[in-house]
């Protein structure tokens, strides 16, 4: 290592004297002998003296050694200054010298060997090197007493120069500079006495050997002690702290280079958003006191909804444990880690992430480390760091050797796959019986799975509280809104404090709204403030403001709803240009582009960003934006932006599978039509210089001392005593080492991305071992080869699968092209096997689910392949569950081509219009008209009520009483009840086999507010609906409406009840001695009671 930082040394040096014009070669290490009066030869053999021939450029080097050098010299008086800067050369003095004494034949000084061309001299750091080195190698001859001494001193002053490396690129804390100072003191000494010495009786030979050993003895021995005891002992710490880097470095790249940066940067940023006064119940609380005190391994877990602030809550949970660290001894051990729905949610990572914090919390865990990873490399030949299993019981081993109490805190574990889940708790779970003191955090939704996982820790449940909503608003508020006016500023809180109900989500989405749209006045204000959707109807709130961005402009709206779903699958935050090239490939009118100079025409990313702003969470520092929180993508999985403001956003989990898959395929073909552009068919990545710089900076060793940072001033630099030094010097070593912008090749802003992650959304679903011929070629051939392949193969033949036909199907649907289908269909040997209804119902799905043009000349003439089984359909009987099925998929088309047919065929109609009882399997089941109810589907509502005889199934009741109007309670929607009330109003005061009405319904249901309010109102004005639901208990029953609407706090819904159906607000009240009245029933909530009991009261005409 010394030997390359000598040579690297000399090539550094001799660019600084090129840049300062000054000739300068720096005198090589001379040889050590036994034999002194043989030290000319060997010395005037190897050794070759540079010349300084002006010192004026060098006088200002900014080098180690240059300012060392002048502060040794300050520390002398202007005379010696004088003698050193302007004294007369040594080469004179010993020509002078040489001429004097020529008689003196073998005891000269100066015959031993030739000195032409010499002239060091000492006014820089250099020459004072270069100066004594000569005058001792002359000296050598005269004096048999200095002579070990002085070689000793010439082996030594090579030292001088590996500070280069050394001190100037890692010398941080100044310890080299420090120890050169005294150094070249003791070096000037040498050349001053020497010169006074030589210059002033040098005619005496006895004389001046007389003066080298009074005087140069002490001089050789300081400069050689503080050789060893200064620059040697902080050499030595030097290189240690290099095997530090080293080391550091390679666990930094073992276990992921940027994860504690990412997750540094979380958490300053949340830190930063959280309103600390929002957050102080959760460590004031007496289970997470408790929790926090215990002197046994705990586990605690607080549980709430989607938006609630929990993330910020554990932000200020990290904070509180650091923050009361600071006052323990012995101090405990602190780790965290904020886990999304990407690789952060894999236990891989989180592994990586905590055994990081680990080992930087306690630096000798990091040998063991290494040694842990390089035997398992050598026993089991796997890279351990990549296992999960294998991190885990390291992580698992360092927690148990460790006598020190260790905080784990994961944030989002609900974000985390089920796997990770399970592994992940199981691990921390068998660590806590263990190790006596380890105290884990968890932060999650309520999911069934995680509380099963987690039933026995310590839970806190979230509840929402007007105070707390308060300080989040007001937080808020203040952030977003300080340029409007206080008292705007204030209605805003005040009616978001009201309505938040917890979710801080909703909060912050409402306020950047109202700064979008930047409401100035109090009236408008107040109409935004009333019509602003409620937090339990978030999806509202996005549709909302979705449909306040893009306005009425179809572009903005196909180019906002690319940009999310973009966003909703790429597999890690993009930057704002990136997001706009992957946008410009999802445009239609680039699929002719070329080249990447003619799609850059084509990239708008400000407009892009100008749009969704509110929908984004911005990296200033990295340029990047991701989605601005996880309800959003579970949003956009579930219903593509352009449908949120009609749709109810009620997907099955696998609808949502299928949608993702489906975005999945959309970003995997805008990777590879990036890749394909002809650019990178005819352009080279690298450039022929780039190519051998690669090659150079593999070599071993290769940069391992440039420089760090461009900026010398900068602070982490300058601090060599602190604990993340090697670390943070490895990090950007490795960064600038790293780092390659294919942009400057002109591959594009989205080169990176496409050919990093185009595999990862590569995917299916289908197993490859149950691929066969039959799948192949319907999926990548040709029609012509597909149809060469059923002429020429029985696909009934072992060269097929069992069940080759089916499994093909199912593919074509899930991945292919779905005119295939009719081939097959309609060949003459597979059709028949292809010809049913499961055929059918696969197709349908993909229709309903799918993002393409659902008019298009492929599904009609897919549809039309219908007319083929109709005789299928009468003969089996399954012709109305066909029916029933199409309408409960919204497949219009399906439901026109068997109206028609019945039209034309009475047997046909029949069968569609038969009543059977369809809830044995699934109890939502229900006829015609009640499946276009259940899903919201309006528009095949309409055309089934215009069919003739479809009162049969408009006036169905399923095997537990339910008809159409009690279905149309699931989504409230007021279109939907006023149409059927206008057929059936005979059902509105129907009751099911627990004797609930429609209006029962619609009281108990949990969905929109207003749709809510809208259906009770037109069940009670148009359709005339018993606001008491049939019952007649006095004073009321516990299944009455207006009492179960008082029970679930909503006054809205008691005041439309009292209002308009004109029921009895006393009949749901209770009296108490003193006469005042209370709620017949409990409430969850204080204020919703309050609510409740004020609503009522007033229209009882009674104080509350």
């Amino acid at each position: 290592m010394l030997s390359r930082s000598r040579e690297s040394s000399k090539r550094n040096r001799a660019a600084s004297v090129q840049n300062e014009r000054a000739s300068t070669i720096t005198a090589s290490t001379p040889p050590i002998s036994s034999e002194i009066r043989e030290v000319d030869d060997n010395v005037h053999a190897k050794n070759r003296f540079a010349v300084v021939e002006d010192d004026t450029a060098a006088a200002g080097s900014t080098d180690l050694w240059s300012a060392a050098y002048r502060e040794a010299l300050s520390s002398y008086g202007e005379e010696v200054k004088t003698v050193i800067s302007k004294g007369r050369g040594i080469e004179k003095l010993f020509t002078s010298l040489e001429e004097t004494h020529g008689k003196v034949a073998g005891d000269s000084l100066f015959g031993k060997g030739p000195l032409t061309s010499i002239e060091p001299t000492a006014s820089t750091a250099v020459g004072v090197v270069s100066s004594v080195t000569v005058v001792a190698i002359a000296i050598c001859g005269a004096e048999e007493a200095l002579n070990a001494q002085i070689v000793t001193m010439l082996e030594h002053i090579a030292i001088i120069d590996e500070c280069d490396i050394l001190g100037q690129k890692l010398d941080a804390g100044n310890i080299i500079y420090k120890a050169l100072v005294p150094v070249y003191k003791d070096l000037l000494n040498f050349y001053i006495a020497a010169q006074k010495i030589l210059t002033s009786k040098a005619f005496v030979l006895a004389l001046v050997r007389e003066q080298l050993r009074r005087h140069l003895p002490t001089i050789v021995s300081d400069f050689l002690a503080l050789l060893k005891c200064r620059i040697a002992n902080a050499t030595l710490e030097l290189i240690a702290d290099i095997k530090n880097i080293l080391q550091d470095d390679k666990i930094q790249k073992l276990l992921g280079v940027n994860k504690d940066k990412q997750r540094s940067e979380s958490h300053g940023e949340l830190r930063e958003l959280r309103a600390s006064n929002a957050c102080k119940w959760i460590v004031a609380d007496s289970k997470f006191l408790a929790w926090y005190n215990a002197l046994t391994s705990e586990r605690m877990v607080i549980f709430g909804n989607m938006g609630c602030g929990k993330t910020i809550i554990t932000a200020h949970v990290i904070e509180e444990l650091i923050h009361l660290n600071k006052y323990r001894l012995p101090r405990a051990l602190i780790c965290y880690h904020y886990c999304e729905d990407n690789e952060t949610g894999k236990v891989l990572y989180i592994y990586s992430s905590l055994s990081l914090q680990l080992l930087d919390q306690q630096e000798g865990l990091k040998v063991e480390f290494v040694k842990w990873y390089d035997n398992t490399r050598k026993s089991e030949l796997l890279n351990a760091a990549q296992s999960s299993v294998d991190l885990g019981n390291f992580f698992s081993t360092c927690v148990e050797i460790l006598n020190r109490e260790l905080f784990i805190v994961i944030n989002g574990l609900d974000e985390c796959d089920s796997e990770s889940q399970k592994e992940l708790v199981t691990l921390l779970d068998s660590l806590s019986k263990k190790t006596p003191r380890l105290k884990v955090f968890f932060s999650s939704r309520p999911q069934e799975g995680i509380e099963s996982l987690l039933q026995r820790s310590t839970e806190i449940r979230w509840v929402p509280t007007r105070e707390r909503d308060a300080i989040i608003v007001g937080h808020t508020v203040k952030r977003c809104l300080r340029e409007f006016p206080v008292v705007i500023q204030a209605l805003v809180t005040e009616k978001l404090s009201e309505l938040a109900q917890g979710s801080a989500i909703w909060v912050k989405l409402t306020v950047e709204l109202i700064q979008k749209r930047k409401i100035q006045a109090i009236g408008p204000m107040k109409t935004f403030l009333a019509d602003i959707p409620s937090p339990v109807a978030l999806s509202r709130l996005y549709a909302k403001l979705f449909a306040h961005l893009i306005g009425d402009d179809l572009d903005n709206e196909q180019l906002a709803s690319n940009a999310l779903e973009i966003l909703a699958v790429a597999r890690r935050p993009l930057s704002i240009l990136e997001l706009g090239w992957a946008v410009a490939l999802n445009d239609p009118c680039t699929g002719v582009v070329p080249t990447v100079e003619a799609l850059k025409d084509y990239v708008d990313e400000k407009r892009i960003l100008s749009l969704l702003q509110p929908f984004l969470s911005q990296d200033v520092k990295k340029n990047q934006v991701k989605l601005i929180h996880h309800s959003l993508r579970e949003l956009i999985l579930r219903e593509t932006p352009s449908n949120w403001a009609q749709s109810q956003n009620i997907a099955d989990e696998r609808c949502v599978q299928k949608r993702q898959a489906e975005l999945e395929a959309a970003m995997l073909h805008v990777c590879v039509k990036y890749l394909l552009l002809d650019d990178f068919n005819q352009n080279d990545l690298i450039s022929g210089e780039g190519a051998t710089a690669q090659r150079l900076q593999e070599l071993p060793g290769f940069g391992l001392f440039d420089d760090f940072d461009d900026d010398s001033n900068d602070d982490d630099d300058q601090q060599l005593d602190s604990p993340d030094k090697s670390r943070d010097l490895g990090k950007r070593q490795e960064a600038k080492e790293l780092y390659y912008d294919p942009s400057e090749r002109e591959f594009g802003e989205f080169f990176v991305y496409a050919s990093c992650f185009w595999v990862d959304h590569f995917k299916f679903d289908f197993d490859s071992d149950f691929l066969d011929p039959l799948v192949i070629v319907s999926l990548y051939g040709s029609e012509i080869a597909l149809k060469k392949l059923l002429q020429d193969h029985d696909v009934g033949s072992e060269e097929f699968l069992i069940d080759s036909v089916e499994e093909t199907i199912g593919q074509i649907i899930r991945h292919g092209d779905i005119s295939r289908l009719r081939i097959l269909f309609r060949d003459t040997r597979v059709g028949l096997r292809v010809r049913s209804f499961r055929f059918f119902r696969q197709l349908m799905e993909v229709w309903a689910h799918s993002n393409k043009d659902r008019d298009s000349r492929e599904w009609v003439g897919l549809f039309d392949l219908v007319v083929d089984i109709f005789d299928v359909l009468v003969r089996e009987e399954w012709g109305n569950e066909f029916l029933c099925t199409a309408v409960s998929y919204g497949c219009l088309p399906i439901v026109e081509r068997l109206f028609e047919e019945a039209a034309r065929n009475p047997a046909m109609r029949n069968e569609l219009l038969r009543d059977p009882q369809r809830d044995c399997n699934r109890p939502d089941h229900h006829q015609s008209i009640g499946e276009a109810v259940w899903n919201n589907h309006i528009v095949v509502l309409r055309y089934l009520l215009q069919q003739d005889g479809i009162e049969v199934h408009l006036r169905h009741q399923n095997s537990g009483g339910y008809n159409v109007l009690h279905k149309a309670a699931r989504y409230c929607n007021p279109l939907v009840v006023s149409l059927l009330v206008s057929r059936f109003k005979d059902g509105v005061n129907q009751a099911n086999n627990v004797g609930e009405t429609p209006l029962s319904e619609v009281v108990f249901k949990s969905g929109s507010a207003v749709g809510r309010i809208e259906s009770a109102k037109i069940l009670l004005t148009l359709g005339g609906a018993d606001v008491r639901a049939g019952h007649t208990d006095d004073p009321s029953n516990w299944h009455e409406p207006l009492r179960m609407a008082g029970r679930y706090g909503d006054a809205a819904m008691c005041r439309i009840l009292v209002e308009v159906g004109g029921a009895d607000p006393r009949h749901v009240l209770r009296f108490g001695n003193d006469g005042r009245p209370s709620l017949m029933d409990p409430v969850e909530s204080e204020e919703l009671a309050s609510q409740v009991l004020d609503t009522l009261c007033m229209f009882a005409g009674m104080s509350p």
